[in-house]
């Protein structure tokens, strides 16, 4: 018999149940099942006069499993959990740590009080789903707190800390530590008292004329062409105020249910997933190299210097040309006291940071870094005999790695754009060496992408996005047109430059934006046979995170499956005769196509793969209980 997610005891007259699927305590169907069970047992324990929820590992639910939106178990929804936990007849305290979001947050609203470690960070973040708050976030929380903070919260969909969150009335209480302690001893003190249910709260509302015009105020901002999520959030958070709660939430379960129909929720939620797929590299559980000292070789890469800078690590920048070096200090020096005028930057922090720059003209600077970046593979012999073995080198150009340099400590790191970094990983690279670009990409606040030789993911694909665009525009597409179309998209950067967009009709904007599209979801194709990724959510992942591509799209790659590898097929067939380099049929999408099957098939082999390498403790592994009864 599998062990229950929640396990139940009675500490006195305190019913504790302690949540116990670590890390996060996701509420998935297997989750509120115990849960709702075990409440129903402390309801009816005539011994209990209070009930505690708290939990194991890194949080309290952190919200709940996202595939169970695609694929609904059975049991209990969310919504019905939360209308059981305001209807219990004792109190309920809700015990707060780690990152209380989305429907872990609406748990804790529905409890009767709620307290919450210090470090604890609380949150309503599923606009950026396309989705409402399901479980009766819009109706308890504006109820708690007022219409004004409850939509920046919900539209803003950013954490906020537990400080925030006591100033505001969404939670009762913060302790710095001993939350078990904490939570026990006010779950105590309430035995025995009348629940203080949420839904029947008023304070916040009394103002009704201040909660109209927070309503009409964040209506207006919205904009003449806002999410629908966004506009079903204020429209939720409207009805909380004009209808009584039940209508209420059965309003925002309407909206909620109508929102994830919709296709720009599955491509939201497929960019999530794209996201955390790309952070399960085979490497992953290697061990980094300590990252307190870093080169920089060539003058070029003065700004990734600063970038370094900024993160708190020693820099040595090496440039032989003494010229060159100095202009990339000057660079350095003016865009900190730019950072410094407009009060980014602190002098005393712009001080510090020059003090950790080392300037040098020779590679034997760089003999005791950790890491080098470099800027070309003209300067990998003076680098290479300088520095000792176990130095990680890191080709930033875009150019494959130098031959004869291929060791177990060399591979590519390459500025994608936006917040992206591409590790480009050769067939001798050491674990521990793609690790630490890891590593690296995580402390300039990058997303880091594993790649093959020879890389250029996001690049790749944007330009054979731009090479359809100049095609259509060279066989007679207005050039206003292209561009209209593009950029009502979202993908303006292919539309040809310093043209101004003009109006283009829904059909002829399809139809751009279709064959632009096909070429590049082609180029991922080949992208994917020539093992450059293995996952096709990674170019999506890429196009995201480094060239803007619209996230409520989802991706080249969700497009073309979403449109049909066969209807895609016959497209490229159709097209390919005007210009094969762009729409010649890879033969990965070909052979998916002839099978009836989607780039999503490759999705799930990968999924499947073995992780290679486990030389270090999983970040997923469980923290020490939250709550032992042995100290009580």
């Amino acid at each position: 018999m599998a062990e229950s997610s929640v396990r139940s005891e009675r500490l006195g007259a305190v019913a504790v149940l302690l949540l116990v699927a670590p890390p996060l305590n996701l509420l998935n169907a297997a989750m509120r099942g115990a849960l709702l069970a075990a409440l129903d047992a402390a309801e009816a324990d005539p011994g209990a006069r209070a009930i505690l929820l708290i939990a194991e590992g890194r949080s309290f639910p952190a919200g709940i499993d996202l595939h169970e939106l695609d694929t609904p178990q059975p049991g209990p929804d969310l919504a019905d959990l939360c209308d059981r936990v305001e209807a219990c007849t004792k109190p309920v305290v809700a015990a707060l740590h780690g990152h209380v979001l989305g429907g872990g947050l609406e748990l804790a609203l529905a409890a009767h009080r709620r307290i919450a470690l210090a470090e604890c960070r609380l949150g309503l973040p599923q606009v950026a789903l396309g989705l409402v708050p399901g479980a009766g976030g819009t109706q308890r929380l504006p109820r708690l707190i007022g219409a004004e903070a409850a939509l920046r919260l919900m539209l803003d969909g950013a954490a906020i800390s537990a400080a925030e969150a006591l100033a505001l009335g969404l939670v009762d209480q913060v302790v710095a530590q001993d939350l078990p302690e904490a939570a026990y001893l006010l779950a105590e003190s309430l035995q025995g008292a009348t629940p203080q249910r949420t839904g029947a709260r008023t304070e916040a509302m009394r103002d009704g004329k201040a909660y109209a015009a927070a309503v009409k105020a964040a209506r207006a901002a919205l904009g003449p062409h806002p999410t629908a999520a966004a506009e079903r959030i204020v429209d939720c958070v409207e009805a909380a105020q004009l209808l009584a709660l039940p209508q209420g939430l059965a309003f925002e379960r309407s909206a909620h249910a109508d929102l994830l129909a919709r296709p720009e929720a599955a491509a939201l939620r497929h960019a999530v997933f794209a996201e955390r797929a790309v952070a399960r590299y085979p490497e992953a559980g290697a061990m980094a190299h300590p990252l307190r000292r870093i080169g920089v070789a060539g003058a070029a890469l003065a700004d990734q210097a600063l970038l370094l800078l900024e993160a708190g690590v020693d820099v040595v920048l090496m440039e032989p040309q003494r010229p060159l070096l100095v202009q990339a200090l000057e660079r350095i020096a003016a865009r900190q006291e730019i950072a410094v005028e407009q009060g980014a930057l602190a002098p005393e922090a712009r001080d510090a940071a020059w003090a950790r720059l080392s300037p040098a003209l020779s590679a034997a600077a760089l003999a005791e870094c950790d890491l080098v970046l470099l800027a070309d593979a003209g300067l990998w012999p003076e680098v290479a005999e300088a520095v000792p073995p176990g130095v990680v080198l890191a080709l930033t150009a875009r150019a494959p790695l130098p031959e004869g340099a291929r060791g177990a400590d060399t591979l590519g790191f390459r500025f994608a754009g936006g917040r992206l970094a591409e590790v480009v990983v050769g067939a001798q690279t050491a674990p521990g060496a793609v690790a630490t670009a890891f590593a690296l990409a995580r402390r300039l606040g990058l997303a880091g992408l594993r790649v093959a030789e020879p890389g250029g993911v996001a690049g790749r694909v944007m330009l054979a996005g731009r090479a359809a665009a100049e095609h259509l525009q060279a066989q007679g597409v207005a050039p206003e047109a292209l561009a209209g179309a593009l950029a009502g998209f979202g993908l303006p950067g292919l539309a040809p430059d310093g043209v101004v967009p003009g109006r283009v009709a829904p059909k002829e904007a399809a139809q751009i934006v279709n064959r632009v599209l096909a070429a590049m979801a082609n180029e991922g194709a080949k992208l994917l046979g020539q093992g450059v990724v293995a996952r096709p959510s990674a170019i999506d992942f890429a196009l995201i995170a480094a060239q803007g591509f619209p996230r409520h799209e989802g991706g080249p790659m969700f497009w073309a499956d979403r449109r049909g590898l066969l209807i895609l097929r016959r497209d490229l067939k159709a097209w390919e005769a005007e210009a094969p380099a762009i729409w010649g049929i890879a033969p990965v999408l070909a052979s998916l196509a002839a099978q009836g099957a989607r780039f999503a098939r490759l999705e799930d082999q990968a999924s499947r793969m073995p992780e290679t390498t486990s030389m270090s403790p999983s970040a997923e592994s469980p923290s020490a209980p939250m709550f032992s009864t042995t100290t009580r």
